[in-house]
C-alpha cells in the first residue's frame, strides 16, 4: 500500500518515518478524503502503544503520513530472522497491540490491517501499532471501491473479503491470525495462491498451533480458533478480551513446561543431603528419583541415617550367624572323631577296666 522512508522534518529538525502511499490510492478521491480525515483522528489517539502521527496530507498529488521513527525491527522481520516467539513474550506483545486497538475502537476506528509488519518493536520489547492509513470509521459502512479488498491476505477477515461492513471484531480476527503467526512462525493459511488464501479465510477452520509446535499448550488452539471464527458475532468482542485469554493460555503453558525455582532448589538440597544426584529438570518435583530395588522391597527409606545404621547392624549379625551355622557341623565332626579315638585306644580301655574292678571290690 506504500513505502516507508526514514526522513527529516526540516521544520523541527527531527527524524521521522515517512510513509508514501501508492499512486493509485491517491487517484481515488474518496480514499484521499477519508485518508486525511481518519489520519487526523488516529493522530489524536494518545496511547503508549499507538505510534504517534505528526502529520498527514497530500503533496503534489502524493499522499503521505509522517510518524515517529522507531529504531529497530518490526515483528515481521523478527519472525523471519528468529522464527516462532516464546509464548509468554508473544502474549505480552499481543496484549500491547490489543490495548492500542481498544483505544482506537473507543474512537470508532477500525484498523483493518493488523499484521506483524505493522507492529514496531522499541526498546524493552515496547510494541507500537502503526499504519492507520487504512483505518475506517465504524460509522462509515460504505465499501471503499467496488471489487477492492483492503487489508493483507494472510490476516484478512471474511467480511472484508465479501465486502461486508467491518467492525471491532474484524481487527480481532486479524489479531488472531497474527498471534498464530507469532506462536508458530507460519501464517494460518499457507496457501500459495491469492485465491486459495481468500477461500481458506472464508471456508476453512484455522489449523491448531499445537500441531505445528510440539509442546505448545493446547489452550492456545481454542483461543485462536474463537478469534478467527467466520461469524463476527461469535468472536471475542474486544481485542482486550482476546489478549486476556491468550495471557491465560501462556500462563498455563509456562506452568506445564517449567518448575518453580524455589521447589527446584529444595529438591536439589534434599538430593545432596541423601548423597544422590538431583532430580533432572524435566522430572516433576512430585516424582522423586526411584529408590534402589532392595529398598523398595523392604520399604526402607535409605535417605534416613537411622535406617541405614539399623540395616548395617542387621547385615553384620546375619553374617556372624551364618558363619556360626557353617562352622557348627565341622565342630561336631571333630568332637565325635576325638571321642571315637579315645575309646579305641588299648591303654585307655585297660585303665577303664581296672577302675571298674576296683569299684566293684570296694
Amino acid at each position: 500500500m506504500g513505502v516507508v522512508y526514514r526522513a527529516t522534518d526540516i521544520e523541527l529538525d527531527r527524524t521521522v518515518a515517512l510513509k508514501v502511499l501508492a499512486p493509485e490510492l491517491a487517484d481515488d478521491e474518496s480514499f484521499r478524503r477519508r485518508f486525511v480525515s481518519e489520519s487526523k483522528i488516529a493522530a489524536s489517539l494518545d496511547h503508549p502503544h499507538v505510534i504517534p502521527i505528526y502529520r498527514a496530507g497530500a503533496s503534489d498529488g502524493t499522499l503521505f503520513l509522517a510518524m515517529r521513527h522507531v529504531p529497530g525491527a518490526d515483528l515481521r522481520e523478527r519472525l523471519v530472522a528468529g522464527g516462532p516467539i516464546e509464548p509468554l513474550r508473544a502474549a505480552k506483545l499481543v496484549g500491547q497491540v490489543a490495548s492500542a486497538l481498544d483505544a482506537a475502537h473507543a474512537e470508532n476506528l477500525v484498523h483493518r490491517d493488523v499484521k506483524p509488519a505493522n507492529v514496531l518493536l522499541g526498546r524493552g520489547d515496547h510494541a507500537y501499532l502503526t499504519d492507520f492509513g487504512l483505518s475506517k470509521r465504524t460509522t462509515d459502512l460504505r465499501q471503499t471501491q467496488t471489487g477492492q479488498i483492503v487489508g493483507t491476505l494472510d490476516y484478512i477477515a471474511p467480511e472484508q473479503i465479501r465486502g461486508e461492513p467491518v467492525g471491532v471484531t474484524t481487527d480481532v480476527y486479524a489479531l488472531g491470525c497474527m498471534t498464530f503467526h507469532l506462536l508458530t512462525g507460519a501464517v494460518p493459511f499457507g496457501v500459495p495462491t491469492q485465491e486459495g488464501k481468500l477461500l481458506a479465510h472464508i471456508q476453512e477452520s484455522p489449523p491448531r498451533a499445537s500441531r505445528l509446535v510440539p509442546g505448545l499448550a493446547h489452550e492456545f488452539d481454542a483461543v485462536v480458533a474463537r478469534a478467527m471464527r467466520k461469524d463476527p458475532a461469535r468472536r471475542y468482542q474486544s481485542a482486550g478480551r482476546f489478549a486476556d485469554a491468550i495471557a491465560r493460555a501462556a500462563e498455563a503453558h509456562a506452568a506445564a513446561t517449567s518448575h518453580p525455582p524455589g521447589r527446584i532448589a529444595a529438591a536439589a538440597a534434599r538430593a545432596k543431603t541423601a548423597g544422590r544426584p538431583a532430580v533432572p529438570a524435566k522430572q516433576s518435583e512430585h516424582a522423586p528419583a526411584p529408590a534402589p530395588p532392595t529398598a523398595r522391597r523392604l520399604g526402607i527409606a535409605l535417605s534416613d541415617p537411622f535406617n541405614v545404621a539399623v540395616l548395617a547392624v542387621l547385615v553384620v549379625v546375619g553374617l556372624a550367624l551364618g558363619a556360626f551355622l557353617l562352622m557348627l557341623p565341622l565342630a561336631l565332626l571333630v568332637y565325635a572323631a576325638g571321642v571315637t579315638r579315645t575309646y579305641l585306644d588299648p591303654a585307655t580301655r585297660e585303665r577303664a577296666a581296672e577302675g571298674d574292678v576296683h569299684g566293684r571290690a570296694s
